[in-house]
């Protein structure tokens, strides 16, 4: 499958992002933002992590979709992690595709829709802590798009400690599609910066994120915000 089409349909996947609205974000309003260059520059690259393929994503329409309401308000900040317009806006973002081969099982490569953000300062912190709670009281939500409803289910997911200032891990799928319809989400802070991972396995098993990868993209984002 072409990376163009792939990006999309992995942020589809949950129903929350990819051909949203075409709206970029706007400019860097808060001193707690990295500015988008920097964020760019920060982004994880190909040579950064071993056996870790990188492509940019083309457009922010590959990234983030247009606002969705959730029908159980508790599960909004789930549905929000991949819109354009959530509830803390990002001041500015980038991602791309990131396709980890370190398994020698073609059907265990993982593949990631990274989306990093900056936020105004507090708001990346306000974001997580809303994020965990979600997590633990959202077991399930409906999504209404061109008037056909899609439910989904979500389940907690073990984050290992020490990714960054807050980690919140969970999984997330289309109910009538079942384990094949499931992807695992990362969302790791470090300072007023996010790193947000959307992972699905080649053979639509269970997905796992590799370590070295948020770890590598944190350390990224704390330089440059350092820089900025």
């Amino acid at each position: 499958m072409a990376a163009a089409v792939l990006l999309p349909a992995l942020a589809l996947a949950t129903a929350c992002g990819g051909g949203g609205g075409k709206e970029g974000p706007g400019p860097v309003k808060a001193s707690g933002a990295v500015p988008i260059a920097k964020l760019t520059s920060a982004l994880l690259t190909s040579s950064d992590v071993p056996h870790v393929q990188v492509l940019p994503a083309g457009s922010k329409d590959q990234l983030l979709g247009a606002a969705q309401k959730a029908d159980t308000a508790a599960c909004q900040p789930i549905v929000d992690q991949w819109s354009s317009q959530p509830k803390h806006p990002r001041q500015v973002y980038t991602g791309a595709m990131v396709t980890d081969t370190t398994d020698k099982d073609k059907g265990a490569k993982t593949i990631s829709l990274t989306v990093v953000a900056s936020y105004k300062a507090g708001d990346a912190k306000a974001v997580l802590d809303e994020l965990a709670a979600a997590v633990a009281a959202c077991h399930q939500y409906s999504l209404v798009r061109g008037g056909v409803t899609t439910h989904f289910a979500v389940a907690p997911a073990t984050a290992e400690a020490g990714l960054g200032d807050q980690q919140v891990s969970y999984t997330v799928g289309d109910t009538a599609k079942g384990a094949a319809g499931q992807v695992l989400v990362t969302v790791v802070r470090a300072g007023d910066t996010t790193a947000a991972f959307e992972t699905l396995r080649a053979d639509h098993k269970p997905a796992s994120l590799r370590r070295t990868i948020p770890v590598k993209q944190v350390a990224k984002l704390r330089t440059a915000a350092e820089a900025g």
